[in-house]
C-alpha cells in the first residue's frame, strides 16, 4: 500500500486505522473554516479582502494573492495557483484513504495531514509530525488560534468575512496573511515579508485547514 510519508524520505509514519474521508457529501465549510463563528476585531489591522476574490483586480504589489480553485469537488481536492501559475496540487485519498498529500510545483510530497480521530500534520522540513490542535491550538476563549512556525508565533484571527494571520505579542499586529473564501475558491494573500521568511507552506497548510470543514480538533 502506497505510504505518503515514505515518499521524498519522509519517515514512515503509515498507520492502517487511518481514518477516512467517508463516502457521504462532504460538510459545507464555513466562512471561518475550524474557527468559531464570531465577529472579532483588532485595533490597527487593515482591510485587505476586498479584493481577494475577485481575480479581475490586482493586489496592492506588497502581496501576492494564491487561489485554491478548481474544486474536485472541494478544497481537499484542489490546485493552488498565483500570478497564471500552479504552485501545489491537493489530493485527498489518493492513492492512500486517510491521507491529504499537498505537493509543490516540483511534484514533491511537500506536506501531509493524516485523518485520524484528532488529525496530524507534517510539513516537510519545516514542521515535524504532530495533531493539528496543538500546532493550531485555539485557547479558552476560542477567538483565535495560535501557531508557531519557523521559531515564532502567529495568531489566526477572524475579522468580518475572513481571517488573518498576525504576529503575537506585540502592541500593534504586523499583518502577515489573509484568508477569503467566494464561491468556488479560496483566496489566500501573503505579504512579501511572510514568504521571504518562508511562510508560504506554512500558510498553505493552515489555509487549507482553517478551510476543509473538518473537526481539526
Amino acid at each position: 500500500m502506497f505510504n505518503p510519508f515514505a515518499q521524498g524520505g519522509w519517515s514512515n509514519t503509515a498507520n492502517p486505522n487511518a481514518g477516512s474521508s467517508g463516502t457521504g457529501p462532504p460538510p459545507q465549510p464555513s466562512i471561518f473554516g475550524a474557527l468559531p463563528f464570531m465577529w472579532f476585531k483588532v485595533s490597527g489591522i487593515s482591510n485587505l479582502a476586498h479584493h481577494l476574490l475577485d481575480p479581475t483586480r490586482h493586489p496592492t504589489p506588497m502581496f501576492m494573492t494564491f487561489r485554491f480553485t478548481q474544486f474536485s469537488p472541494t478544497i481537499m481536492d484542489s490546485i493552488v495557483i498565483a500570478n497564471s501559475r500552479t504552485y501545489f496540487h491537493i489530493k485527498t485519498d489518493v492513492p492512500t484513504v486517510g491521507y491529504t498529500v499537498i505537493h509543490n510545483s516540483a511534484n514533491q510530497p511537500t506536506i501531509i495531514i493524516e485523518w485520524l480521530k484528532h488529525p496530524v500534520i507534517e510539513i516537510r522540513d519545516i514542521l515535524s509530525k504532530r495533531q493539528t490542535s496543538q500546532w493550531l491550538e485555539l485557547p479558552a476563549d476560542k477567538i483565535y488560534r495560535t501557531m508557531t512556525a519557523r521559531g515564532k508565533t502567529f495568531l489566526w484571527v477572524p475579522d468580518g468575512s475572513y481571517i488573518s494571520l498576525y504576529s503575537s505579542g506585540l502592541s500593534a499586529p504586523q499583518t502577515y496573511a489573509c484568508v477569503a473564501r467566494g464561491e468556488g475558491a479560496v483566496a489566500l494573500e501573503l505579504t512579501s515579508e511572510a514568504i521571504q521568511i518562508g511562510l508560504l507552506e506554512v500558510a498553505i497548510a493552515a489555509a487549507l485547514l482553517l478551510q476543509c470543514g473538518r473537526n481539526i480538533d
